[in-house]
């Protein structure tokens, strides 16, 4: 392993939260019902995508770009209130900054600005070497394209990256893209999603990955 790529909602911050709420405030302000099998429906997949499936599936009305932009505000509306890394999430990117290896975080949620703009909120930004966002990619997790110009943008051979994820689409990007793909979630029904979407290991919690685990 010489390089680390990190997925960002769900794995650095606790933001399915903020999505959640700003997705059933979105369906509520078009008259429609957000439900939890619509929600694991969506999980882990790409916001054009979503947006596609809402419009196709549950008659959503209206510019895909626009409606990204809709649901996109409400959820940093309530993100920004309270917006802290996951417990382990800091502790692990200053241990491998340590041993200098170069990382990149790679998200289908938010535009390149706004990864940027959260690195720095939190205080991460400075050991990140590359932002890749979704919304550059024709095709969203689980494809593997934004893995690869992951490792392309940090310079590293995508069989020497390790990858972080907490959704299977995820999982399966990392593994298409022939990485290393380590799995956290704490909730163990989706642990065992995880581990048949191909994890290498699976953690409850990053507090768990130490240089040791890696």
């Amino acid at each position: 392993m010489r390089a680390v790529i990190f997925d960002l909602d769900g794995l650095l911050i606790d933001s399915e939260g903020a999505w959640r709420k700003a997705t059933a405030e979105f369906f509520k302000r078009h008259g429609k019902e957000y439900t939890d099998a619509i929600s694991e429906k969506i999980m882990g997949m790409g916001l054009r995508e979503i947006t596609e499936l809402f419009k196709r599936e549950y008659g959503f009305i209206g510019d895909t770009d626009e409606l990204i932009t809709e649901r996109r505000s409400l959820m940093y509306e309530i993100l920004f209130r309270d917006l802290v890394l996951m417990p382990g999430a800091k502790e692990l990117i200053t241990l491998l900054s340590s041993h200098k290896i170069p990382m990149a975080i790679a998200t289908s949620g938010h535009a390149k600005d706004k990864t940027k703009e959260i690195g720095e909120r939190l205080g991460i930004k400075k050991y990140i070497a590359a932002f890749i966002s979704g919304d550059d990619f024709k095709k969203a997790k689980p494809a593997p394209d934004m893995y690869l110009t992951s490792a392309k943008m940090l310079g590293i051979s995508p069989s020497n990256c390790l990858v972080f994820e907490d959704a299977p689409n995820g999982v399966v990007a990392g593994k298409a893209a022939g990485m290393t793909v380590y799995a956290v979630n704490k909730d163990s029904e989706m642990q065992e999603k995880l581990k048949k979407a191909g994890a290498d290991k699976v953690f409850n919690s990053l507090k768990d990955v130490n240089m040791d685990t890696l």
